[in-house]
């Protein structure tokens, strides 16, 4: 009789799972064929197959300029957090526990915290800066934003570090500059590019911060494409959308490869 009804009940949940994932990825998927549309009004099913918008995206000046900026903030936001979080979670994972239950739970506010609350802080401080509009002070915003995933990766990645390995480096002479470059760093390298990578993605899609800080002179990919939904709702969104999910796709299956840890 159990058994039966673990069966049924198995059965239950893999169908809600199902229906789960096509609610969700139903509107991703919707994009595809929303994209090849040939007139400029969304239309499903499309009245006519075409990439037209795929070259009306490449082609458009505004576009790259917004998407070279938004990569460009993005590399350079994983850069600092990427060197800001390994450090971070190394110095946390040396702590004693109540010093690391306290620094963690600051260095994590900015994703305990909702975006939209960072944004107004970082720009009640750069509108007395001046550094609203810029690049440089997206790309420091961004930072702040993405560190917390360099440092929950990367801190995962220190944990199964066996701890005799650099105490036997420090009894040999090393000291801890010369062991965290030439014993941690080269043990959870993985942990590290994991972090690097769901940084420079979290960055890149960041909208709400970019909507405090873009200005007119820095407008990054995912604000533009925002702008383009109040003012132009073409199927250029729908197409730029398409690339956007196959990069993420990507990104994504990278970060998650290089977070699972090393078999022996």
């Amino acid at each position: 009789m159990w058994s039966a009804e673990h069966g049924w009940i198995g059965v239950a949940f893999r169908v809600i799972a199902a229906a789960g994932f096509v609610y969700l990825m139903l509107p991703i998927l919707m994009m595809f064929p929303l994209s090849l549309e040939q007139g400029s009004l969304l239309r499903f099913p499309p009245s006519s197959i075409s990439l037209r918008w795929y070259s009306e995206y490449f082609s458009g000046r505004e576009w790259m300029a917004s998407t070279l900026l938004s990569f460009k903030v993005a590399v350079g936001a994983a850069g600092i957090a990427t060197l800001v979080g390994t450090l971070a979670a190394v110095g946390l994972a040396r702590a004693s526990e109540a010093v690391r239950n306290v620094c963690s739970l600051i260095l994590l506010s900015p994703i305990l915290l909702p975006t939209v609350v960072v944004a107004i802080a970082i720009y009640g401080v750069y509108a007395s800066l001046r550094l609203v509009g810029s690049p440089f002070g997206l790309i420091l915003a961004h930072a702040v934003l993405t560190t917390p995933f360099v440092i929950l990766n990367v801190s995962a990645a220190v944990a199964a570090l066996p701890r005799a390995l650099e105490e036997a480096a420090m009894s040999l002479g090393a000291g801890p500059a010369a062991t965290l470059a030439q014993v941690t760093i080269p043990l959870i390298w993985r942990g590290i590019a994991a972090g690097a990578v769901f940084a420079f993605l979290v960055s890149f899609d960041e909208v709400v911060i970019a909507m405090f800080l873009s200005g007119t002179q820095a407008v990054t990919l995912p604000k533009r494409m925002l702008d383009g939904i109040f003012y132009e709702m073409t199927p250029i969104l729908a197409a730029i959308s398409v690339m956007l999910v196959l990069m993420n796709v990507a990104l994504a299956v990278l970060g998650l490869v290089l977070a699972r840890p090393r078999r022996p």
